[in-house]
């Protein structure tokens, strides 16, 4: 049985199943999840910038050599 169909069985006959309510809920939702997103970007992009600083020293502790470093700090806006 599927969710809307369990949904329907427990609301009342004389409701309506889409209201401004749920649409400005949805809206709001997809808001956040849309800002989100453009947040982590953005975080992500520090993190390749000040990848893309280390020093060789620092590079191998963490494991890394230049070339991979400049690799990832390279890579665009939307990868």
């Amino acid at each position: 049985m599927s969710t809307l169909s369990t949904v329907r069985e427990i609301a009342p006959a004389g409701t309506p199943s889409f209201s401004f309510g749920r649409a400005v809920a949805l809206l709001a939702g997809m808001a956040v999840v849309g800002v989100e997103a453009l947040m982590n970007r953005a975080e992500l992009r520090k993190s390749r910038r000040q990848l893309a600083e280390l020093d060789d020293r620092l590079l191998r502790d963490i494991g890394i050599d230049r070339s991979r470093a400049r690799f990832e700090a390279d890579k665009g806006y939307w990868a």
